[in-house]
């Protein structure tokens, strides 16, 4: 499960992805040759997706994000068990399905959690 800001999102998602990369600093010199200086190694990106999202659930999520900008702790399964980071999100994507029985769904639901 997901946990953004110390509120646990209900809504199981349906996809979790976690990309890890290096921040670096790079540039050429007169001759031409690369040179790069790692400033940071191992950050964290994690994209999650949910799918058939109430917009109850969706109004609440965005709600938390509002409120607890521009960092805040997330807590997302990874491989040994659940992690934590301290991010930001980037960006927010929502495409939607339909209304059922009163209740608006949206298709799918992705947002990226970017590590501080």
């Amino acid at each position: 499960m997901i946990r953004i800001a110390g509120t646990q999102i209900e809504k199981r998602p349906a996809d979790v992805r976690v990309s890890r990369f290096d921040l670096t600093k790079s540039g050429r010199t007169a001759s031409g040759r690369m040179t790069m200086e790692i400033i940071r190694a191992g950050i964290r990106r994690v994209d999650v997706v949910w799918r058939h999202m109430p917009d109850e659930v969706l109004k609440i999520m965005l709600d938390v994000l509002a409120a607890n900008k521009p960092f805040f702790e997330l807590r997302y399964p990874d491989a040994g068990g659940e992690q934590h980071m301290t991010c930001y999100v980037g960006d927010i994507t929502t495409s939607l399905w339909h209304t059922v029985g009163g209740v608006r769904y949206w298709e799918e639901v992705g947002l990226a959690f970017i590590e501080q």
